[in-house]
């Protein structure tokens, strides 16, 4: 069923609003509110005005129902705004057709919408077969689509869509500096160069972190990764801790003091803010994590509106993309691509401080310093005293379970080992693993995560880069079955089964013969009798032969 927006009001004309405003002294004068209109009462307003009695009837009806003068005005001529003059037949199938074809994931334009629909009325050999007079024009049709609620087409529309034409009273609402904290991911607008060669590499993923009441931006991270576990808590430990060690890695001397222990961290419905291991990280550090609602983004303004503010900005440098294919036709980004992801963070970190100090209107024109400064100065300390930072950035790691074994524990076919794992074998420790390496994981030990280093000797490579390796020296595992390994082990197999049946039958025959020269047990069946056969053999002369044979055995 389609909803159908309100029909829109009819605007009176200056002249019959004049007009009204010219009666409504004679009617506030005569008309009584609460009383019935008398004949004699109609026949002076009928003289002052010139109106005939059944017109003043009807205006004083209305003027009762709302005394004031624009109820006195003539009300526009023409159908009724809303109302449709086609047979109810022929809008019913109007209506079925626009479900069908407009209120679709991929909708067609209005124009061709329009079209298809008039053409399926009066098509002889379709389903309607309506005459062409009787059904509306192009244009009616139009109209007629246009008049679908904005509501029932957001629910065909993607959630970033959807947002513009959904209702979304009030606000987010934050108590003050620090208590609410927005946090997304998005591909940045540019692409990046490596720093040997200065070769195209792609896009970044740049993650922010801002706080509503502020509106400062209290963390970043910037990687060619997509958004997992790992990279999310490279962003809240940013946030968390001071920058101060970050700037001076990137050469920069310029002031950047918002960070701090925030109460809620506010993200979209993505997995790996669902993660357990992500949460409990959060709640570890007294942080609640809030996950929005699957879908619209207005959940999220906040942090919406910055990414957009930011990603525009980078529309500046070398290399980048636009917003869409139609900003990059006819412009390579890959050739003007010139910065490397270290000079990348350099410029973002310089583009949040200039943010930092801009006006900003959701905060009447005041900077989002301005407001960091004020809040700081009733906050109180803004991270606890002696926050152990590698204990802070292993926690976001991602984790597994596993059983503790003689030889420590397994991940990847890699055994670790720690001292501390020996009074734990057979018991399943928690491990935090760490993307970048493979030397060593982090197993929980009474609270603290220790460092559990490789057993044996692996190269100094990436969890990603070695599960490439492992998978390549399992693919050529295959190719050698596959040319010829498999098919050899298979006649090996055979031969060595062929060699234990013909070995069972010689055993099998050699047991049936000597069964049968053994004797049989007792029995009360007579035994025959013994016949005693002599060793000493008889022979016969040659001359005794006959022809069939010369020589034979004799008992």
């Amino acid at each position: 069923m389609i909803e159908r927006k309100p029909p829109r009001m009819a605007a009176y004309s200056e002249a019959a609003l004049t007009r009204g405003a010219d009666l409504y002294q004679t009617f506030r004068k005569l008309v009584p509110l609460d009383a019935p209109l008398a004949a004699d009462v109609v026949s002076v307003i009928a003289r002052e005005t010139g109106l005939g009695e059944r017109r003043i009837r009807e205006l004083a009806r209305r003027y009762r129902s709302k005394p004031i003068a624009e109820s006195l005005a003539s009300r526009p001529r023409g159908p009724k705004p809303g109302s449709r003059q086609a047979p109810p037949e022929v809008l019913v199938a109007i209506d079925g057709l626009i479900e069908e074809i407009v209120l679709t994931k991929v909708p067609l334009s209005v124009r061709e919408a329009a079209q298809q629909v008039r053409y399926l009325l009066i098509a002889d050999n379709g389903d309607y077969g309506f005459d062409p007079g009787i059904v509306p024009s192009f244009r009616t049709i139009e109209r007629i689509i246009g008049e679908i609620s904005e509501p029932q087409k957001a629910r065909f529309m993607g959630s970033k869509r959807r947002t513009a034409h959904e209702a979304h009273p009030g606000e987010y609402h934050s108590d003050g500096l620090l208590d609410v904290v927005q946090m997304d991911h998005t591909p940045a607008d540019v692409i990046l160069v490596d720093s040997t060669h200065r070769m195209a590499l792609g896009r970044p993923w740049v993650t922010l972190l801002i706080d509503v009441w502020s509106r400062c931006i209290l963390g970043f991270y910037v990687s060619f990764g997509a958004p997992s576990i790992f990279r999310c808590g490279r962003a809240i430990a940013n946030a968390l801790l001071p920058k101060q060690p970050l700037l001076e890695s990137l050469g920069l001397e310029i002031e950047y003091p918002m960070h701090g222990f925030f109460r809620k961290l506010h993200a979209d419905h993505a997995g790996s803010h669902r993660a357990e291991v992500f949460r409990s990280a959060c709640k570890t550090y007294g942080i609640d994590p809030d996950v929005r609602p699957r879908g619209p983004a207005h959940y999220g303004t906040h942090i919406e509106r910055l990414i957009g503010t930011m990603t525009r900005r980078m529309r500046l440098l070398p290399g980048a993309t636009g917003g869409n294919v139609t900003a990059r036709d006819g412009h390579d980004a890959e050739a003007d691509a010139a910065m490397t992801l270290e000079e990348f963070e350099r410029w973002l970190v310089r583009e949040i401080c200039r943010y930092h100090h801009t006006p900003h209107e959701g905060l009447g024109r005041v900077a989002p310093a301005q407001m960091w400064s004020t809040g700081v100065e009733s906050h109180g300390p803004l991270a606890p005293p002696g926050v152990d930072i590698e204990q802070l950035t292993r926690r976001f790691l991602p984790w597994v379970e596993r059983t503790v074994q003689s030889g420590g524990v397994k991940i990847d076919h890699i055994r670790y080992w720690h001292e501390s794992l020996a009074p734990r074998l057979g018991l399943k420790v928690m491990i935090h693993y760490d993307d970048r390496t493979i030397q060593e994981v982090y197993p929980v030990i009474d609270g603290v995560l220790v460092a559990a280093a490789a057993v044996g000797n692996y190269p100094n490579v990436t969890r990603p880069e070695w599960d490439v390796a492992v998978a390549a020296r399992r693919h050529s595992g295959v190719v050698y079955q596959h040319a010829g390994g498999q098919a050899e082990i298979a006649r090996l197999v055979h031969a060595n089964r062929q060699e234990v049946l013909n070995a069972k039958s010689r055993t099998r025959g050699l047991r049936d013969a000597r069964k049968r020269l053994e004797r049989e047990g007792v029995s009360h069946a007579a035994q025959p009798a013994n016949q005693e056969v002599s060793n000493v053999p008889s022979w016969v002369s040659v001359a005794d032969l006959h022809d069939e044979g010369w020589l034979k055995w004799r008992d």
